[in-house]
């Protein structure tokens, strides 16, 4: 109801939808936009694996043409067995998945490129570039060895999720039905402390409630839900409580919805839209502030609403912020700002471990 009766008042004084998109264009010349979360380096990687869930939503053409700067490219890999075997082979994929998405970036060099700070994310936007940073989703692929988690990082992983939809070595996942390690491992305690070391943000999503909670308070630095959602908005396991996100911003943390029905609402997917990704939004603005919430589209891997079905209509969720009443000044944050904090704190905290 609020879009719309901004969009008459707007209307009233002559401001029509073509004037507004020149406004959405003209932000975006001058914000760093970033999605969290997304599943291309698996359909890059493995293209003969067959999938239902819808793809083709990634790629740095789309990126340009829905004014994405920058996004978190995910090493994905669904739980499996939690033998020495299986470890290796999940370190396997995840290596092939990270060597994939170096390969596309040199492949496609004119367009884009791999950063690995914040520093490197403006640069490439002030060369008309987009941004690829490496992720890892579920650290299933460590098994149970710490060094790995260094192997990660000389990849060039800046982020890494703790569990998927099954309980690892590390930590309870928000799925399983079994509580295994009462939120974290020691070992999971270890690897969250390497990863503050060496400079990796810790990503909450998919954890259970009480390994979110343990995160939050062991790492020493921000933590990020990459792409969740808002529990009392929609009640599954995924979703983050206000205990959660209330937990998470105290330390400086970040809430990043994603762009699905599966988080956003009950309705049939062809009722879901982007109001409903503004309901989330304004949600957690409301409990933590406009600071500690953004963007994580999970598309490649099952993101996707009306108005908003790939990377190439990102610009249309600036359009329904500013039609919100959000100002340019909460829009940068949202989309970038927040993000480019939360690794440059990062960063900085890995920096004080170095010898000089």
């Amino acid at each position: 109801m609020k879009i719309l009766l901004l969009f008459f008042y707007l209307t009233a004084l002559g401001q029509q939808p073509d004037s507004l998109d020149k406004q959405v264009n003209a932000l975006h010349d001058s914000i760093i936009s970033i999605d969290t979360h997304n599943d291309f380096a698996m359909k890059y990687a493995f293209p003969e694996e067959k999938t239902t869930v819808k793809k083709g939503q990634v790629s740095f053409e789309l990126m340009k043409k829905g004014r994405l700067d920058a996004a978190f490219f995910a090493a994905y890999q669904a739980q499996g067995p939690r033998t020495e075997e299986d470890h290796i082979r999940a370190k396997e994929r995840a290596d092939s998945m990270l060597t994939g998405l170096q390969r596309y970036a040199a492949e496609n060099a004119a367009l884009g490129g791999i950063a690995l700070s914040a520093s490197e994310i403006k640069a490439l936007k002030a060369q008309g570039k987009a941004a690829l940073i490496m992720s890892i989703e579920n650290a299933y692929c460590l098994g149970n060895e710490l060094r790995l988690v260094a192997h990660y990082y000389n990849m060039g992983v800046r982020m890494i999720g703790l569990t998927h939809n099954g309980n690892n070595e590390l930590a309870d996942a928000a799925t399983d039905s079994i509580t295994e390690h009462g939120g974290l491992s020691g070992f999971g305690c270890r690897v969250i402390q390497e990863m503050n070391r060496l400079g990796i943000i810790v990503d909450v999503s998919h954890a259970s409630r009480l390994a979110c909670l343990l995160a939050v308070r062991i790492s020493e630095t921000p933590v990020m839900a990459s792409h969740s959602g808002v529990y009392n908005l929609k009640s599954i396991p995924r979703n983050l409580t206000d205990e959660e996100m209330t937990a998470i911003a105290s330390r400086g943390g970040l809430i990043q919805i994603s762009i699905g029905r599966y988080f956003l609402s009950t309705q049939p997917k062809s009722e879901v839209g982007l109001d409903h990704l503004i309901e989330h939004i304004n949600y957690v603005v409301a409990l933590v502030g406009i600071d500690h919430v953004g963007i994580g589209s999970d598309f490649d891997g099952g993101g996707g609403v009306n108005g908003c079905e790939d990377m190439g209509k990102m610009k249309a969720i600036t359009r329904a912020l500013l039609l919100e009443g959000y100002s340019r000044d909460e829009i940068r944050k949202l989309w970038g700002d927040n993000v480019l904090r939360v690794m440059e704190e990062v960063g900085k905290y890995a920096e004080s471990f170095q010898q000089f």
